[in-house]
């Protein structure tokens, strides 16, 4: 048989290693093709930090190249054109073509822009390694230009950093900005003092998954730390360097970074698969593209069901690796000619960072704040990094 694997993200790439590993357990001979157009792959617990005080190389991605070296998985750097699923077969944009006999989409998301005028030409996205790495040059840049400045007032408008999106990546961003401001204006000569950070969200929550109670200590740890946070507030327009919302006022800005949601990319439906209104594919409970045998979607990329309410599971990395973990048992699974189990989602909970000394959680559905929090998303972090490098 032969497994072509679409992203090496999370999910794909906990996907290729696990089916790689029991393959060479078993002695099979059965072909495993993981496909990204990176050369890496990339920590997005990272990417915030990233994005402020700089974390490079391989604190923040790993080559592949260096991960598969060890395993029989054959991996194709491209970028995927289209997926044909008449012929069972991807076409990638330099025109190589690839045959599957099972294929798993997991290209993870793009930044959802909902058609707010001016959001994708006027604001900075964050959610991969090559758009943090943008960022951060971007910021310093601003200081190091309003550090020339004489105007305060243009000192402040070249300062201010708006950041829409109240999430996981938004607050998280948020608090290591804030760590990182007074570094950064004692390197670049910018007066700290005309600093400003916004962070903005249509709901009446932060981190809303969690619940009030998280809410009101992540505003309580970002105000602490000087982020201004404006919720029940909708972006109706963005202008370069400046951000119209609800109610008819105005925040300028030198920096606006967009992280108000993600959709699944195009290609998906574009292929004629069944998606929702976010571009995800639906699935089974076996993560099988609805109406398609041979193609499994997971990650950001599939509208799994979260409930009978017709809820779909959040796009969260822990999520992600663990339904690769159930998509490599369920392909070798039909590839011996067992029978699969149904895939069940375990809620183990989300940790968020507010900064490098505080944060918020709720593993196992238990909230917890501050220092434990970090210490927990380390012992997770530094756990993944030993699954994906160990031969």
């Amino acid at each position: 048989m032969n497994i072509v694997i679409l992203g090496a993200g999370y999910a794909g790439l906990r996907t290729a290693l696990n089916l790689d590993h029991q393959l060479r357990e078993h002695g099979k001979d059965d072909a495993v093709t993981l496909i990204d157009q990176n050369s890496y792959h990339q920590l997005i617990q990272k990417i915030h930090v990233t994005a402020t005080s700089g974390v490079h190389g391989s604190e923040a991605i790993y080559n592949l190249g260096q991960i598969l070296s060890s395993r029989q998985i054959n991996f194709v750097q491209g970028r995927v054109r289209t997926i044909a699923p008449l012929d069972r077969e991807v076409l990638l944009e330099d025109g190589r073509s690839l045959p599957y006999d099972r294929l798993v989409i997991a290209l993870g998301s793009e930044t959802a822009y909902y058609n707010v005028p001016g959001a994708r030409e006027h604001s900075l996205p964050l959610r991969t390694y090559t758009e943090a790495t943008t960022l951060r040059d971007h910021l310093v840049a601003q200081f190091s230009a309003a550090a020339a400045l004489s105007d305060p007032k243009q000192q402040r408008i070249m300062l201010t950093t708006a950041i829409v999106g109240g999430g996981c990546t938004g607050c998280e961003l948020a608090g290591e900005l804030a760590a990182w401001v007074s570094s950064l204006s004692k390197e670049t000569g910018a007066p700290r003092s005309e600093v400003r950070i916004a962070l903005l969200d249509r709901n009446k929550l932060l981190l809303k998954q969690f619940g009030p109670w998280a809410t009101r200590e992540a505003e309580r740890v970002l105000d602490q730390h000087g982020v201004s946070v404006y919720l029940s507030t909708a972006i109706e327009a963005v202008e370069p360097h400046m951000l119209r919302v609800s109610g008819g006022r105005v925040l300028r800005a030198g920096t606006i970074v967009w992280v108000a949601g993600i959709r699944a990319p195009s290609i998906i439906a574009d292929a004629g698969l069944p998606v929702n209104s976010a571009g995800r594919a639906t699935v089974d409970h076996y993560l099988r593209v609805s109406g398609q045998d041979a193609i499994f979607a997971l990650g950001d990329c599939a509208a799994i069901p979260a409930g009978a309410d017709g809820s779909v599971l959040p796009s969260t990395a822990s999520y992600a690796m663990r339904q690769g973990e159930y998509l490599a048992e369920t392909i070798f699974a039909e590839i011996v000619g067992r029978m699969t189990r149904s895939y069940e989602p375990m809620k183990l909970g989300e940790l968020v960072s507010l900064g490098p000394d505080n944060g918020v959680g709720n593993p196992l559905g238990m909230p917890i704040i501050g220092q434990p929090v970090l210490i927990l998303k380390k012992g997770i972090e530094q756990y993944y990094r030993s699954s994906i490098t160990a031969p």
